[in-house]
């Protein structure tokens, strides 16, 4: 399975494949500082209840190790029933579903409408909203929620991006939900693996099982502490990502809802290998099931120009197959 972000060997490539924040927190030092790393982590069940009191929810929160470690605990605890994904998105739904022997149905259209979304009775639809790698959000989520009740299937939402969206559309939580989010990408942060789902009392309790003793660290404990307590970093560092993407857009033609653009360059293969010849590194989408495809962010400006200067050589455009209509 592979992911974005550089890997060792590449630290000198300016890194368009990470599609997290490109600013880094002011708190970074200081959460590392507090951290008491002589310690085991009593911290979770203190952070839980902040974050809903936070978030003004009355649905229960279960900390874990990114949403990689809540993919994880809800496969397994869902095992024998079948999952349903879509084909070009975050891969680690099928590779977990396939690795623990569960039933998977895969769906092929990169931008479904709602009517193709809707599982069997009892099924398990991993839904990315915004989706991965193409940056779309689908504002029919809400109606998606009642069906979930209404037809007695699990809804996982996957809103690792969410923080990057305009306008969300709200929804009611019900027991047939989990809402997946990460601190990782709005703070820069993919190294402190945090991370939490909000579910029902009964589920957040067999989650809670589930999870990995001890699995965030007091140094992830800190780092959350500092994030409930930002009052300013992500609304300002937001704002100039809105900018720039509206930027990118303007003179690319690309849209998305996210932190990223998808981009069709005929063939992904060619434009990456291009673009690491120059120091750019991006996302290779054929691993989405998008051979014509790469994935790039959206970085600081300086940084966005130089991309966009070789992006008019590769002469990229939108997708065909997904719609911001």
């Amino acid at each position: 399975m592979e992911h974005g972000g550089a890997r060792e060997g590449e630290e000198k490539l300016r890194d368009f494949s990470y599609s997290a924040n490109p600013y880094r927190p002011p708190f970074v030092k200081r959460a590392l500082e507090r951290a008491k790393i002589e310690r085991y982590p009593y911290c979770n069940e203190r952070l839980e209840n902040d974050i809903k009191n936070k978030l003004g929810i009355p649905q229960d929160v279960v900390i874990t190790a990114g949403i990689t470690e809540q993919i994880q605990i809800i496969i397994t605890y869902f095992r024998k029933k079948r999952f349903v994904s879509l084909r070009s998105t975050y891969g680690e739904y099928v590779r977990t579903a396939r690795l623990l022997g569960s039933d998977i149905r895969i769906i092929n259209n990169p931008d479904p409408d709602i009517s193709e979304l809707t599982p069997s009775r009892g099924d398990v639809l991993f839904f990315a909203n915004p989706n991965n790698p193409t940056g779309k959000y689908y504002r029919y989520v809400n109606e998606l929620v009642e069906q979930a009740e209404a037809k007695n299937f699990m809804l996982i939402l996957d809103e690792a991006f969410i923080d990057f969206v305009d306008s969300v559309v709200p929804y009611e939580i019900n027991d047939n939900v989990v809402v997946m989010r990460s601190f990782s990408k709005a703070y820069n942060l993919s190294g402190i693996r945090i991370g939490y789902a909000i579910t029902s009392r009964p589920l957040a309790d067999k989650f809670r099982d589930m999870r990995l003793p001890w699995g965030i660290g007091t140094i992830g404990c800190a780092f959350i502490e500092d994030i409930l307590k930002d009052r300013k970093f992500l609304s300002t560092s937001l704002e100039k990502i809105r900018y720039e993407r509206r930027r990118i857009s303007e003179t690319t033609g690309l849209r998305t809802d996210a932190s990223y653009f998808l981009a069709s360059v005929g063939s992904a293969t060619v434009a990456v290998k291009r673009l690491k010849e120059n120091g750019i590194l991006v996302r290779d989408c054929s691993s989405f099931g998008l051979t014509d495809a790469i994935r790039f962010s959206i970085k600081r400006k300086k940084d966005n120009d130089l991309l966009l200067s070789l992006l008019r050589e590769l002469e990229v455009r939108p997708p065909g197959y997904v719609s911001f209509r």
